[in-house]
């Protein structure tokens, strides 16, 4: 037989092998690895910071519009105490028509408030899972080269 037909494939192969990575690469690894994740924490921190703010913004728009209006339903209700003496008819019937419609904007005023603080989320709770899941990782013993990413990011990423 030839040579040529003797010579196998590994034959072929490089034969400078690198060492496996030092202290070093593997530390400065973990640092990238660490920083960029602490920097996605902190974004979704931020992203959550603004929309507890937009939240909150609402709910004090709201709470002044229900205070402006129950306001007014007691003013016209002090009035219709007043007026309720005159001699025309036509005046206490407007009154009571004002304040039973202000009362009812202040009421649904008040329900909307209440519907809006029972869905609202747990401010920064998508950030502390997110924590509590990298705490868990770690904790694993770093069994895992990189974390599995989460399907959030897997569809932001388009994957």
């Amino acid at each position: 037989m030839s040579d040529e037909l003797r010579r196998l494939p590994e034959d072929d192969a490089p034969t400078d092998f690198r060492p496996a990575a030092g202290v070093r690469e593997e530390l400065t690894r973990l640092g990238v690895a660490f920083s960029s994740l602490l920097g996605n924490r902190l974004e979704l921190a931020r992203l959550e910071y603004i929309e507890a703010h937009r939240q909150t913004t609402k709910q004090l728009v709201l709470l002044i519009l229900t205070a402006a209006l129950f306001g007014v339903a007691f003013i016209a209700a002090n009035v219709l105490l007043v007026v309720w003496f005159w001699d025309t008819p036509y005046r206490i019937e407007v009154l009571l028509w004002m304040v039973g419609v202000y009362f009812v904007f202040g009421m649904l005023m008040l329900w909307r408030l209440a519907v809006m603080r029972k869905r609202a989320s747990k401010p920064f709770s998508a950030t502390l899972a997110e924590f509590e899941k990298d705490r868990q990782w770690l904790a694993t013993g770093l069994s895992a080269k990189a974390r599995p990413a989460t399907p959030e990011k897997a569809e932001r990423d388009g994957g």
